[in-house]
């Protein structure tokens, strides 16, 4: 599953957004090797960052039992401003129900999230 969209922002925007929201405390910036967990205290989902070049993407790793989701995030110069890209993958022994079930829902939150993104960013 992905989606993209252009914004009228430079990438290096884009890429200080992402890193103020994915840095953990007391580091600067979005670092590969990156884990922490996050969600609820009976819900805990453990993450790793990967793949990461500085300014260009990186990829978040949510795990859970049997199911591994891969949120890609990167961002490219265009003439008129970047493009944003969000991609993810669902994998695992369980991958195919989790498509099945939430595969439509995490396509329009994908959507979403990516206008409401260049909607703050370009207002800034």
């Amino acid at each position: 599953m992905e989606e993209k969209i252009e914004a009228r922002v430079s990438p290096a925007k884009v890429w200080e957004a992402w890193e103020r929201a994915h840095a953990q405390h007391g580091q600067s910036g979005i670092v590969n090797g990156q884990k922490g967990v996050s969600g609820a205290s009976q819900s805990k989902l453990r993450y790793e960052v990967v793949d990461v070049i500085p300014g260009q993407q990186f990829s978040v790793i949510w795990k859970t039992l049997f199911v591994r989701l891969v949120f890609s995030h990167t961002v490219k110069p265009t003439p008129r401003g970047s493009e944003i890209r969000y991609s993810v993958q669902i994998k695992g022994p369980f991958s195919w129900p989790v498509r099945w079930l939430l595969g439509n829902k995490i396509r329009r939150n994908i959507g979403s999230v990516l206008r409401a993104i260049v909607k703050q960013l370009e207002a800034a």
